[in-house]
């Protein structure tokens, strides 16, 4: 049996904090809420993963029978084995399951985001049968998770743009030495990166906000494919949903978003030829990274 590469992810945001979320997709209460079954399931490795899409029918031909929990991290992440529905006998009786990744993650405004990455597909007619079944379904489990969870907030679920400068950062032919001078004369507490400046989030007063500053090789590759000699990073909130907004305004959007512990990433070309970097960031994981070297 060939294993290819093929995955169905599909992704969304929800109304909810993350610790309701999880219990959701790992309770039978919680399972109930969206998938509307019946249902086993027992958080630990190698535990039942069982859901009762049709009752009537006999054990083994009801849903995902013989399915387990692969692995999990709490309210972070989700793996079970997977199998095909009654309608695909061939694949069903198959020894062999395709597996499932639920990763959650913290969003703004009390919200989570939810992906899901379906795994693990042989080659074969009938398989492609059941991918395409399941590229759906897993569309239509989301639209029912959401709608589960109830909706946000008119001004909430409004997309938000920039609420900040997240970062300064411009070409030096000698990024080392003017560290070094800007820390024996303006007092900045520099390291490889450059330094960070703290302050407060005016809606927010708990909440910690940084601006990065940072001098970069006149030889960086990192600005293109903008020629300027300095580029922007900006803090916003909801960068999937922004990303989206951006690319049906026509706006260049140069990378696909990447994801750190400390936030995610992605860049964009302004209309002057300037690149800019939007950031979502995590502030509580951004905090243990500059702890002790803010200005």
């Amino acid at each position: 049996m060939e294993i290819t590469d093929k995955m169905i992810k599909k992704t969304r945001v929800v109304n909810g904090l993350i610790s309701e979320v999880w219990k959701k997709w790992t309770t039978h209460k919680g399972l109930k809420t969206f998938f509307g079954a019946e249902n086993k399931i027992e958080l630990k490795i190698g535990g039942d993963f069982e859901i009762y899409f049709i009752e009537n029918n006999p054990y083994g031909l009801k849903g995902s029978e013989g399915c387990r929990i692969l692995s999990f991290l709490p309210e972070k992440m989700l793996s079970f084995s997977w199998n095909a529905p009654p309608q695909f006998p061939e694949i069903r009786n198959n020894e062999y399951k395709t597996w499932v990744v639920v990763n959650f993650r913290i969003m703004p405004n009390s919200s989570t985001e939810v992906e899901i990455v379906h795994l693990g597909w042989p080659t074969g007619e009938e398989w492609d049968k059941v991918y395409d079944y399941f590229d759906k379904a897993w569309e239509f489990v989301l639209n029912s998770l959401d709608e589960s969870c109830g909706k946000r907030d008119e001004q909430e679920t409004m997309t938000k743009k920039v609420v900040g400068i997240g970062g300064i950062f411009f070409k030096s032919s000698d990024p080392a030495k003017l560290k070094d001078w800007y820390h024996k004369h303006l007092g900045l507490d520099t390291d490889e990166y450059g330094t960070n400046f703290e302050s407060r989030d005016s809606e927010k007063p708990s909440v910690k906000t940084y601006l990065q500053w940072s001098p970069f090789a006149d030889k960086t590759k990192y600005f293109e494919p903008s020629q300027k000699e300095f580029m922007i990073n900006y803090r916003v909130e909801d960068l999937v949903s922004l990303v989206e907004e951006l690319k049906k305004e026509g706006v260049q959007v140069l990378d696909d978003i990447e994801i750190y512990e400390y936030g995610k990433f992605v860049h964009i070309m302004d209309c002057e030829g300037n690149k800019v970097e939007l950031w979502e960031p995590i502030s509580a994981e951004y905090e243990k990274i500059v702890d002790g070297k803010t200005k």
